[in-house]
């Protein structure tokens, strides 16, 4: 018998990928040592299981500071050192969260039609979105009117 613990196990899957905030992948990219633009095609090809070696190395570290970022949610305790422990999988056949990738483009259009910050604008009701809506395009037509009559 092992006199060292058992790891912590965690899995990732690609809907937990896609839920890191921006700020939480930026220091994922800090602490793998890889750019934002080597994130993207690093990811792919993890994905599609076509990594190097040497690929394979600095992935499993993003996998890694990854599942570090989200457990942080949950524990602001967690140290880097603890989370190169732990036992860290990544589950692809879980595929993207719908109604999270929905909650997301929604959030982001509303953003858009009302110059709202998407965490703000996504919290509208319908009503109010409908009522942004109208009252810019009124302010639009007075305005096109303003300067037709100049």
């Amino acid at each position: 018998m092992s006199a060292y613990p058992e790891p912590r196990h965690v899995t990732l899957t690609l809907a937990d990928l896609r839920r890191l905030t921006l700020l939480e992948r930026a220091r994922v990219c800090a602490i793998a040592k890889v750019s934002e633009a080597e994130l993207g095609p690093l990811l792919e090809a993890a994905l599609l299981r076509r990594l190097t070696p040497e690929q394979n190395l600095i992935a499993s570290t993003v996998f890694y500071a990854m599942a570090y970022e989200l457990e942080l949610r949950l524990d602001r305790s967690l140290t880097w050192a603890e989370a190169e422990t732990w036992d860290v999988a990544v589950d692809l056949e879980a595929g993207e969260d719908p109604i999270a990738e929905a909650e997301a483009r929604t959030s982001v259009e509303a953003s858009i039609a009302t110059g709202l910050p998407p965490a703000v604008a996504g919290e509208l009701t319908v009503a109010q979105l409908d009522a942004y809506v109208d009252i810019r395009k009124r302010a639009e037509r007075r305005s096109r009117r303003a300067r037709v009559h100049r």
